[in-house]
């Protein structure tokens, strides 16, 4: 399973406000991925901070992550890497914890941003050399 950032938005830009990452020029190729990223974590945010973590609110999220995933389908942001994939979303808890969601991945989509991510990083580490 794949985990998802936590949102970060200054207080004079609320995350609401930010552009999203599939209406940026640059979302293509493997940078499309960090833009997902951001984007899924920002979805999954939105629709669970509206009230309990119960079912319905899972399936709430559920539906704004597919529709997520479409998105970035519809506008071949990675045509191959995001046809026919999905992200399910489930509560685990455990005997003494509050409920948390995880997240399922295709395998395929999983592997694509765990790489974007690690030359995102090996870049930037690069960068600071």
């Amino acid at each position: 399973m794949l985990a998802v950032p936590a949102m970060t938005a200054t207080p004079d830009t609320p995350a609401s406000q930010e552009p999203w990452g599939h209406a940026h020029p640059d979302c293509r190729g493997a940078t499309a991925f960090l833009f997902f990223t951001s984007d899924l974590a920002r979805t999954v945010n939105q629709e669970l901070s509206q009230g309990p973590l119960d079912a319905a609110a899972l399936a709430r999220a559920q539906l704004a992550v597919d529709a997520l995933v479409q998105r970035y389908v519809d506008i071949q942001a990675a045509p191959a890497a995001f046809a026919g994939q999905r992200i399910r979303l489930k509560l685990e808890a455990g005997p003494d914890a509050a409920p948390q969601v995880a997240l399922e991945m295709s395998p395929d989509l999983e592997d694509q941003i765990i790489e974007a991510q690690r030359l995102a990083h090996q870049q930037a580490a690069m960068g600071r050399h």
